[in-house]
């Protein structure tokens, strides 16, 4: 007897060619009966001999953008249908379906740019189901065009016909458009003035164009023109901070790159995101050390947009794609803002008139022992979810940390991280983060009764959590959110201990941690290790100045004898300021104690002479880690005992790493003339032994061991630390959907709001 059953499907599920998969599959199998979007996901009635093969099927060959979260099956009452249909979309109250992230062209619409019979030859704004604008063009829900930024751009009967077509690849692709409806790019001159062209000859001369692309804008300019490279670093007052690179394709990355399988894999998947690579020698040749000063790595992606490809019929192989913005200001999206406030950066504009609602930045990824670390958090990832090891109590809102800024939103099972919004200092971003955090609400449709904010005092999201309508406001201590972040994203509700190693967390002793040894879940904690406390000048605004650092570290750990060996590591600070140092420590007198990994990172760095002067937020540990990379690179040596040692102390319950040996070992190699890339290498391998020593000794028992926080997107550190945890059996695990900073931290916050709130 023929069958009859109810199928719902919910996840990503609309926007990315599913109904018309089902249609396909179902026509091909012989089924009957209906499938249609709802407020829930997608319902199918299926009837025919073949319906549980169909179901099957349906699960296991989805189209490339979908993800099922959730799925029903279960017989139902015949109906009898003739044949399958696609029926109107039925909206059910609140809607519960998931919206696609910003997905990269597909091949198909590639090569319709590129085919000059195509109707949509050199269209800047070609796509498909398959690919194409989501998140940064929706308005509300559901994902319909009206509810986009599309809703301006009514189609023509060309593309009303393929919209309406469920065989068309172009079947309900709300952004679905061509040059007879659709967006249109113009460029113009500094002075205002229409050109022609999309900007190729002009970056070809060495001109800088603010380009407008998918999330915002981007400041071009051709990666290999040195001249164009420091002029738009200079514009931009970007001090040393590294350029993104656009490549041309995959061929010319893995001309001048290192490029493993997992790296490649990245950058040609749908989310694009740029992947930081190693440098082969010969690409200094091409790629000038302007785009990343000090560093043995660059970041790149490949082209992601329409308008992307076009841009590469010039001659070059790789273009600057830096984030439009002023520096330490959000990212600019619009038009007007662009003209007005990248006037004397820009020499040309390339806009478009398609708005972005939700701004967004490029994603950043490194691969770390073989697994993809996400060092930003944004295009191609953002708004998918993470699943909650459990149902949440109420709707909560975690509202992230004062640097590398990201919200949540919870509710039910599911936890909604926003993109990186950027840091909390400046005016103009906590308004962004104002802004995009209403706008959030409506897309995953999560209004929070409950929010959970870091226990900083001064943070802006602290004192906005604070002054905020929630009838429960629950305090979060920072490194705890970083440890239950990562507990959550692997579904773990059991107490474990946590390695975490940041810049700055407010501790509960009012001290500022960031070096931590935490044993606990989203019920609790207990500090089981960390780094002694040492002096850190001016509190937080210190970590501008790593010299200051070291001097202070120096003046606390070594004794006077020791101390006067070391009055040459110091002429770079003027007398003055050595004056004034030492009435601050003597005085206590703007004088933080620290726990910091971050911070003995800076003043290693300073002390090496790598850095002395931050221009930008890590700056001095980004490039100590790239010196020690490249003197691993060419030297096999992998000591079996470390070169410095950090030894214990007891204080009470607590185990405290004193570091005096190592600060002091690291001192005598720089007066013995010893290499700087040299000792980098050896301070890194050295704590990577101290800290798997550490967890030994804590002897936790069973159980992962969590290593997170910022600290932990250093490669070469982490990379050790893993090597040493498989040789004594231990397991580890680590950030996977979120970064390991504070753009991961407020899940942890929503978590253990979850459980202390009533």
């Amino acid at each position: 007897m023929t069958t009859a059953y109810f199928i719902h499907l919910n996840g990503i599920v609309q926007g990315v060619g599913f109904r018309p998969y089902v249609y396909r599959l179902a026509h091909e199998m012989g089924i009957k009966g209906w499938v249609n979007n709802s407020s829930h996901g997608v319902y199918i009635h299926a009837e025919g001999l073949q319906v549980p093969v169909f179901y099957r099927r349906l699960l296991q060959e989805v189209p490339p953008l979908a993800k099922i979260t959730h799925e029903e099956y279960r017989e139902v009452a015949f109906g009898n249908y003739a044949d399958f249909a696609i029926l109107q979309s039925r909206e059910e109250g609140q809607a519960d379906v998931l919206i696609s992230p910003d997905i990269a062209t597909c091949g198909d619409c590639l090569a319709e740019l590129r085919d000059v019979q195509d109707l949509r030859y050199r269209y800047p704004f070609i796509n498909c189901t398959n690919c194409g604008p989501r998140y940064t063009i929706i308005q509300d829900v559901p994902y319909d065009r009206a509810q986009t930024t599309m809703q301006s751009f009514p189609m023509c009967p060309v593309c009303a016909q393929e919209y309406a077509d469920p065989l068309n690849r172009r079947f309900h692709a709300q952004p679905v458009a061509c040059s007879q409806c659709g967006p249109a790019v113009q460029l113009l001159n500094a002075q205002g003035d229409f050109c022609a062209g999309l900007g190729i000859e002009q970056i070809a001369r060495g001109e800088i164009i603010a380009i407008k692309g998918l999330g915002g804008f981007h400041l071009v300019c051709d990666g290999g023109n040195p001249t164009a490279v420091q002029r738009l670093r200079q514009r931009k007052e970007r001090g040393a901070k590294p350029f993104a690179l656009m490549a041309r394709n995959l061929e010319v990355i893995r001309r001048y790159l290192k490029v493993s399988l997992k790296e490649e894999e990245l950058l040609k998947s749908s989310a694009a995101p740029i992947v930081i690579l190693e440098r082969k020698k010969e690409s200094g040749n091409v790629l000038p050390d302007e785009l990343a000063p000090g560093l043995h790595t660059l970041g790149v992606m490949l082209p992601y947009t329409p308008l992307h490809a076009l841009l590469f019929d010039g001659a070059f192989d790789f273009l600057v794609m830096t984030s439009g913005n002023l520096s330490g200001r959000p990212l600019i999206y619009t038009n007007e803002e662009a003209v007005r406030e990248l006037k004397g950066i820009a020499d040309y504009f390339l806009l478009h008139n398609r708005d972005i609602f939700h701004p967004c930045d490029d994603s950043v990824v490194q691969v770390i022992g073989d697994e993809a670390v996400l060092h930003r958090r944004a295009r191609g990832y953002v708004p998918l979810p993470q699943k909650c090891p459990q149902d949440l109590k109420a709707s909560i809102l975690g509202v992230g940390g004062e640097l590398k800024n990201a919200f949540c939103l919870g509710a039910k099972d599911r936890a909604f991280t926003s993109q990186y919004i950027g840091d909390m200092e400046g005016y103009e971003n906590f308004q962004r983060f104002r802004q995009e955090l209403a706008s959030f609400q409506k897309v995953v449709q999560i209004v929070p009764e409950v929010v959970a904010y870091d226990a900083h005092p001064d943070f802006q999201t602290t004192q906005f959590a604070l002054a905020g309508p929630w009838p429960q406001k629950i305090k979060v201590q920072h490194h705890h959110a970083h440890l239950v972040s990562v507990l959550g994203e692997h579904g773990i509700t059991a107490p474990a201990l946590g390695v975490v190693c940041d810049g700055t967390g407010w501790g509960e002793d009012r001290r500022i941690w960031g070096f931590e040894f935490l044993k606990g879940n989203a019920e609790g904690y207990r500090r089981l290790a960390h780094l002694e406390y040492l002096p850190l000048p001016g509190g937080d605004a210190g970590a501008k100045h790593p010299l200051r650092i070291a001097y202070a570290y120096g003046k606390s750990l070594l004794s006077e004898r020791e101390w006067l060996m070391t009055e040459r590591l110091w002429e770079r600070l003027a007398g003055a300021e050595q004056k004034i140092l030492d009435q601050q420590l003597e005085k206590r007198l703007q004088i933080f104690e620290t726990s910091s990994g971050g911070r003995l990172f800076d003043a290693v760095s300073a002390l090496l002479g790598i850095c002395t002067s931050v221009t930008y937020e890590g700056q001095a540990a980004i490039e100590l880690e790239s010196k020690a990379a490249l003197w691993s690179g060419k030297n096999s040596e992998d000591a079996l005992e470390p070169r410095y040692l950090i030894e214990w102390a007891e204080n009470g319950e607590c185990l405290i790493l004193k570091v005096k040996e190592l600060y002091w070992g690291i001192i005598q190699d720089v007066l013995d003339g010893k290499e700087p890339a040299f000792i980098a290498y050896h301070f890194h391998d050295s704590l990577a032994h101290g800290i798997v020593r550490t967890v030994l000794e804590l002897q936790v028992g069973e159980g992962p061991l969590v290593l997170t926080g910022g600290v932990f997107q250093n490669k070469l550190l982490t990379e050790k630390v893993l090597v040493l945890c498989k040789a004594f059996g231990i397991q580890v695990i680590r950030a996977k959907e979120l970064p390991p900073g504070d753009g991961g931290l407020a899940l942890g916050q929503i978590l253990i709001g979850n459980e202390r709130c009533s």
